[in-house]
């Protein structure tokens, strides 16, 4: 198995926490994956790329959802949910999950995973071998993003960006929709490459 391409930032302190995410492409078993997900086999988050403008607004909500753990102050049932949870501005669960969440149709998806120092590496490399589809780099993200569902999503209009960038428009927005901390890099990534495949839940309450 190819090593797998991956992203890393360090969340907030409190949590003593890392988010790490991989991109994958022209997945074929989404459904599958999807299965696993709903019945745990998979112990990962993974989210639908289209509503997703940069990896700073997912370390965004993985802050919080960490946060959230930590201080037993969870929405959903497990960090996992909680991090789509959080990227949506809507308090309903299943909103959040039909807008940020694995549809059977799926081609790019994005493994998003919050873990202890040093997991990374094992976990994903395990998670990968449950995606069929090819590993790139986060950095090709906003190559699938479809940016007029992210301004519907985020309700930003023209006025709101006169001053700001979409991607401050997208913080300032989750930032504002539940009461959030930022993790205190927008930039402080690291990478590594190792396996690939894998996603996410099993919370619709």
């Amino acid at each position: 198995m190819s090593d797998i391409d991956y992203k890393t930032v360090e969340l907030d302190h409190e949590t003593g926490l890392f988010c790490s995410m991989c991109l994958f492409t022209n997945v074929t078993n989404t459904i599958e994956i999807r299965e696993k997900l709903i019945t745990g086999k998979l112990q990962c988050c993974i989210a639908n790329v289209a509503p997703i403008f940069d990896p700073f607004q997912v370390v965004v909500a993985a802050n919080r959802a960490a946060l959230n753990s930590t201080r037993n102050r969870m929405v959903t049932r497990n960090i996992n949910t909680e991090i789509l949870f959080n990227m949506s501005l809507s308090d309903s669960i299943v909103c959040a999950l039909n807008q940020f969440g694995l549809s059977d149709d799926a081609k790019t998806i994005l493994v998003v995973l919050v873990h202890k120092r040093g997991e990374e590496k094992a976990i994903l490399e395990k998670i990968s071998e449950d995606i069929k589809g090819e590993n790139i780099s986060v950095s090709h993200l906003k190559n699938y993003t479809d940016e007029s569902l992210v301004k519907k999503t985020y309700i930003i209009t023209g006025g709101l960006l006169q001053n700001r960038d979409l991607l401050d428009a997208i913080v300032s927005k989750i930032s504002g929709s539940k009461i959030s901390t930022l993790p205190s890099s927008r930039n402080r990534y690291r990478g590594g490459q190792h396996k690939q495949k894998s996603w996410q839940y099993a919370d619709t309450e």
